[in-house]
């Protein structure tokens, strides 16, 4: 499990049920209340089957918010030049990143789910180009299957499965298709459906800090497990700060290099002070390159590495 740090830098649409079993009784002759409005502080877990979906019909027609959630390949300078006249830390710092190969970027949505949407086109580019295609997804569908058992502890098992299922799905296109199937046709299919994936990673997140909350603990404070969950997780739009970021990390046993961008700094730029790795001892992906993000003050953006 990695260790979680609380001087690292802080940074997700509604959200399944909880179990039957966390809900306190109902008598059965109260009056149906009347619909609610779903906003950024609604958690996954307190939504109804009307609510699920309303929201599903919701994400299935909106094609034109859909294609700007990842944009296209842009070369870095163009991010160098926004922040020309502002703070020359953030300008050595992308000249670092540049003179070490680190050229390109896409930027994604601002939408508070910009993390967890990039890490998951991220999760699934690197499977399609690992050198065993088939025997890397069938290692990767193992620790899924394993983590949603987890996730039945927390979340009715009919609503957890309806996001992951368009994960299983993805990830079947790229073992059936394989490296016929190019890296923007994989991003136009998570762009159908990219709501449902980055939501069910925020459940695995939640689900990990949950089940167990020892490595997280310390790094909560003023809230209950389950409330913090709930608010800064599961709620609709909540950006993900390090605590979720570690624990989707490890329910998945991938390694991040997170590139940050920031205004402090002093003497010249240093790869230490540029990357951060989250790496589980358990990782799976060890033989494969990291998922790689670019992180500025709110945001997360997908960085290339070097060729």
């Amino acid at each position: 499990m990695t260790n979680l740090d609380p001087s690292e830098p802080t940074e997700s649409p509604a959200a399944p049920r909880v179990r039957s079993s966390e809900l306190p009784d109902v008598e059965d002759d109260l009056v149906a209340p009347a619909p609610r409005e779903i906003n950024e502080d609604t958690p996954l877990s307190s939504l109804s089957e009307a609510e699920i979906a309303a929201l599903t019909e919701k994400m299935l027609n909106n094609p034109e918010t859909r294609t700007k959630l990842i944009a296209e390949i842009t070369p870095i300078s163009e991010l160098r030049d926004e922040y020309l006249g502002g703070s020359q830390n953030f300008v050595d710092q992308i000249d670092w990143l540049q003179a070490h190969g680190y050229t390109q970027f896409r930027r994604a949505a601002r939408d508070g789910n910009c993390f967890y949407r990039s890490v998951a086109f991220s999760y699934l580019d690197r499977l399609l180009h690992a050198p065993d295609i088939p025997g890397t997804v069938a290692r990767f569908r193992e620790v899924l299957v394993s983590k949603e058992r987890g996730l039945t502890q927390v979340f009715q098992e009919d609503v957890h499965q309806e996001f992951s299922e368009q994960l299983h799905t993805l990830m079947k296109l790229i073992e059936d298709l394989g490296v016929a199937l190019t890296t923007e046709d994989l991003l136009n299919q998570l762009l159908e459906v990219s709501d449902y994936v980055s939501y069910f990673f925020r459940l695995l997140a939640s689900a990990e800090i949950r089940n167990n909350p020892e490595p997280y603990r310390d790094f909560i404070f003023d809230q209950e497990i389950v409330a913090f969950c709930q608010s800064q997780v599961e709620a609709v739009d909540s950006e993900a700060d390090h605590i979720p970021m570690m624990a989707l990390c490890n329910a998945l046993r991938i390694t991040l290099k997170l590139a940050t961008l920031s205004s402090h700094g002093q003497g010249p730029v240093q790869e230490k002070e540029v990357f951060t790795v989250i790496s589980p001892d358990d990782a799976m992906d060890k033989n494969l390159p990291p998922i790689l993000l670019l992180f500025r003050p709110g945001h997360y953006d997908i960085l290339l590495g070097p060729k």
